[in-house]
Order: C-alpha cells, then sequence, then structure tokens
C-alpha cells in the first residue's frame, strides 16, 4: 500500500509539473519562436517540436530549472559534461542538470545532442514537417521515459499551431528564370551577364570596351583603388569609409559626397578577462558581464568564428549587433551568446567616437536595451555626456 501511494505521489508531481498557464505559453513562443526556427534552418530539426519540447521540458520557462539553470530542455549532465551543474531538490529526483549562461545556450546544446546522438539517426530521415512522426519518434529513441510523452507534444503543437514555424524554417523555392539567348551577328558579340543579372545581356558594339559604373567591381579592382581620404579604411560599409582604429585621422575630398565614419571597436587582450568554459570551441573564450567571447585574429570573419564554436553566422552576427557587410578586426571582442541586460556599471562618460554598438560591447549590454534606457536630447549627445549603462 505503501509502495502504491508513493507512487500516486510521484505521478502526481510529475504531472503537474506539465501544466502551463496560457500566457505563460504564449509569451514563451514569441519569444523563442525564432530560436526553434534557426534550429530548423541549420539542424534540419523541425521548429514545432523545438518549441514542443522546450514548453513541456521548461513548463513554458517557469520551472525551477529553467529560471536558475537556463536549461529549457531537461538535459541531465553525464561524463561528457564539463559545465555547471545544477540539483533540482524540490523534485526529489536528485537530478543533476547541465546549467547554462543564456537560453540561447541550451537550445544550441539540446540541437547538438539530437544531431551527435547515434540513436537519434533515425529521426532525421523523416520529413521535417511530419511533427507527428517525430514525436512518436523521440518517444521510440528514449527522449523520455514518460509514455505518454509523444502524444503531449502533439497536443501541444496543435493547440498553439507550431507548425507554422515549420514554414518559416523550411528553404525557399527558387524558380531559376529563363535567360533569353543573345543573338550574334557580324557587328555584335555576347557580353557576359554581371554576377544576379537575370536579364539577357544588351548587344554591344564590337570593339567597344567602355566599364560603366553599374558593372561591380571585382576584389582585385576593389583593393587597387584609391581612397579619397589617402588611407585605406578598415572596411567599407555600404560605400561609406569606416575607419574603427582609434585616433586614426582622415582628411575627405570636398567632392567626395560619401561620408567617412571614425568609430570606435571593442578590442581586448588575453589577460584583461577571466578565461571561461565553452564546449563547442577550442580556442581561447574569455568571460565579460557573465557574457562568452572570443578575440578575432587577423583575416577572420563571423563564418569562420561561427563554424568553430558550432553557431549559426547569422547568430553571431545577431549576438555582437553586426551587419551583413561588416567583419572582425584583429582583436575584436566576438561574442558566442546573446549580451546581457544587466550590468555592474550605472554611467559611462561619453568619449570621441563612441557609438552604442561600442558601448554595447565593452559592457556586454544588449543594444537595444542601452537605446531604450538613454533618450536622446534634443541637442544630441556629445564628448562628456553620461550614457545610462544599468543606471539605478
Amino acid at each position: 500500500m505503501r509502495k502504491i501511494l508513493l507512487l500516486f505521489v510521484c505521478l502526481s508531481t510529475f504531472y503537474a509539473y506539465s501544466q502551463y498557464a496560457e500566457e505563460d505559453v504564449l509569451n514563451y513562443i514569441d519569444n523563442y519562436s525564432r530560436l526553434a526556427v534557426q534550429s530548423m534552418k541549420t539542424y534540419k530539426i523541425p521548429a514545432s517540436i523545438k518549441l514542443a519540447q522546450a514548453i513541456y521540458s521548461s513548463n513554458a520557462g517557469q520551472s525551477k530549472v529553467a529560471r536558475e539553470a537556463r536549461n529549457h530542455f531537461g538535459l541531465l549532465c553525464n561524463t561528457e559534461y564539463q559545465g555547471e551543474q545544477y540539483y533540482e531538490t524540490s523534485d526529489r529526483s536528485g537530478n543533476c542538470y547541465r546549467t547554462y549562461a543564456t537560453v540561447e545556450e541550451s537550445f544550441q546544446d539540446h540541437n547538438l545532442f539530437l544531431t551527435t546522438r547515434p540513436r537519434y539517426e533515425s529521426l532525421f530521415q523523416l520529413s521535417p514537417t511530419d511533427y507527428t512522426a517525430w514525436a512518436n519518434g523521440l518517444q521510440a529513441c528514449g527522449y523520455s521515459v514518460n509514455p505518454e510523452y509523444a502524444q503531449r507534444l502533439i497536443a501541444i503543437i496543435e493547440k498553439y499551431t507550431l507548425t507554422r514555424f515549420d514554414k518559416q524554417g523550411m528553404p525557399a523555392k527558387t524558380v531559376e528564370p529563363e535567360v533569353a539567348e543573345p543573338q550574334q551577328t557580324a557587328e555584335t558579340k555576347p557580353v557576359a551577364a554581371a554576377s544576379g543579372n537575370t536579364q539577357a545581356p544588351k548587344e554591344q558594339p564590337k570593339k567597344k570596351t567602355e566599364v560603366h559604373e553599374t558593372t561591380p567591381k571585382t576584389e582585385a579592382t576593389q583593393q587597387k583603388r584609391t581612397y579619397e581620404s589617402g588611407v585605406e579604411p578598415d572596411t567599407v560599409i555600404n560605400g561609406i569609409e569606416v575607419y574603427i582604429q582609434r585616433g586614426k585621422r582622415t582628411n575627405s575630398s570636398a567632392n567626395d559626397n560619401r561620408p567617412i565614419v571614425n568609430m570606435n571597436v571593442f578590442t581586448a587582450q588575453p589577460n584583461e578577462y577571466k578565461v571561461s568554459y565553452f564546449p563547442y570551441t577550442k580556442r581561447d573564450v574569455y568571460e565579460n558581464n557573465k557574457i562568452k567571447f572570443v578575440i578575432a585574429k587577423k583575416g577572420e570573419t563571423y563564418a569562420k568564428i561561427a563554424k568553430e564554436a558550432q553557431l549559426m553566422e547569422s547568430d553571431l552576427r545577431f549576438y555582437n549587433d553586426a551587419s551583413d557587410d561588416y567583419e572582425p578586426i584583429p582583436g575584436e571582442v566576438v561574442y558566442l551568446q546573446m549580451k546581457n541586460t544587466k550590468s555592474d556599471v550605472s554611467y559611462h562618460k561619453l568619449e570621441m567616437a563612441d557609438s552604442f554598438r561600442y558601448l554595447s560591447q565593452k559592457y556586454a549590454v544588449q543594444l537595444k536595451t542601452l537605446v531604450k534606457r538613454n533618450k536622446t536630447p534634443d541637442g544630441g549627445f556629445k564628448v562628456g555626456s553620461l550614457i545610462c549603462i544599468d543606471c539605478k
């Protein structure tokens, strides 16, 4: 009788743990559906399944493990795990849960958990839009001991129509446009179409070799370009010459209407910050305001750093507020996680060439948070202005 009562208490606790408030689920979907879509694009895990697993395992982000360990998939410690550990004592299981610095890191670890273990290989033979097969497959592979696990996932997916995110995660269908064959005559010759130009090339006089301004420049041509400032910029963004090394002075030609921008970029030396642990890369990782980062080397791109850290390039650019045409300079800090919303620093005194992006990187505080905390005064920000980082 005592064993039956104990089993009833355990089951009651389990099913009570799986209840969600409607508002919590809707907020969770709003906050993390983007991560699920990105996971589907990169790892082929259906976004609907990803979200349903996270909602179910984390109690829509309200469980103690989710709130205190940022573990949204209930992943346990094992022999290969070397990170921080969290013991949830309220469920009396004594389980050791993996601890993450951010929810994004939890999503990424779950991606690797499913894609690197042989027991889940059969799942990736299924259609990425067949959420029923995926839910039953996860249960068959032993992902959860709950005999109703598959049905729970399916119920969540159907109740909140999570399949709409599967459509966002599928690759877009492209239709190759038909290109008309240019007719050759004795007076004309075919001209190669510019990269990305889907229209038939226009006929040109045989001896005409004029290069128009609309012709894309090759990399070699760009390297030979003489810059109006007399100094080669650190990067060029949308035709704007950008000088990001502190103290570099430039002189722009009066006839050049392209602005030349000086801005500070946050760099670091290896001995300035404490070494941190990040399981997905072999390179040195450091920590600033509890956020992990690496220091860019000469010639490195966001794509290369993302590949080494097993991240998506789009995520890495998102974490660092970097545009698609910007690459890091040597020594620049590149964060591997979403930046914090809090800081021990209250204010920053504005210096020449400081930008909100620079402050966001320097203090590892989200850019949108800084912008929200600082309303632009009528006269604009000036050198010496106090910028609120986390003013109380």
